[in-house]
């Protein structure tokens, strides 16, 4: 249970429930969304920046769950690591790569997949130190624009995983039925 109290679906303004529609959001899976809707207009906020991910990515999906379970797992976030974790393992990594994802050497993912990583790790420990040569590795794979894309992404991760951390979000039931059924320890 959280630490703020929900605001009851039902209690939704039209525009919000609207909004959480159009991503395609069921309300057994809202979480963090019922406690941000104390604050009805940042809520429309971020669901439109979120859906907009959702039909404007420049991004394949698996290397963006990548950075995000990154990102979760550094910051003990059970929350967006459960969630993120279950749609890795959906997209086709095994239950063990996803689970050591922090790993030196993992050995399922590319490449590039590795990179993703690191660079999510480095946005979300060092960003004041990420030198030339990591954004050069970024560019030999991804546009400007995709680089940009992945960057907001990795720190909107870090931002979900502090405010659902700070307020107590667990994980809804939904994921953590999933993630059991897949063998995901959370």
């Amino acid at each position: 249970m959280s630490r703020i109290s929900d605001v009851p679906p039902e209690r939704l303004v039209g525009e919000i429930e609207q909004t959480l529609a159009a991503q395609k959001i069921q309300f057994t899976s809202l979480t963090w969304q019922l406690v941000m809707a104390h604050l009805p207009a940042q809520l429309k906020a971020m669901g439109k920046l979120m859906g907009s991910f959702a039909t404007d990515t420049l991004l394949p999906v698996r290397l963006v769950e990548i950075a995000i379970v990154a990102v979760s797992n550094l910051n003990g976030c059970r929350h967006c690591a459960g969630r993120h974790s279950v749609r890795l393992v959906q997209l086709g990594l095994s239950v063990d790569t996803v689970t050591c994802m922090l790993d030196v050497d993992v050995p399922e993912l590319s490449d590039l997949e590795r990179l993703v990583r690191d660079y999510a790790v480095a946005v979300s420990e060092y960003s004041a130190q990420i030198d030339d040569a990591m954004i050069d590795r970024l560019r030999v794979h991804f546009s400007e624009p995709q680089i940009v894309e992945l960057t907001m992404r990795i720190a909107l991760a870090g931002f979900f995983n502090r405010f659902n951390n700070a307020l107590g979000i667990p994980l809804d039931d939904t994921h953590v039925v999933a993630a059991e059924k897949l063998g995901l320890t959370l």
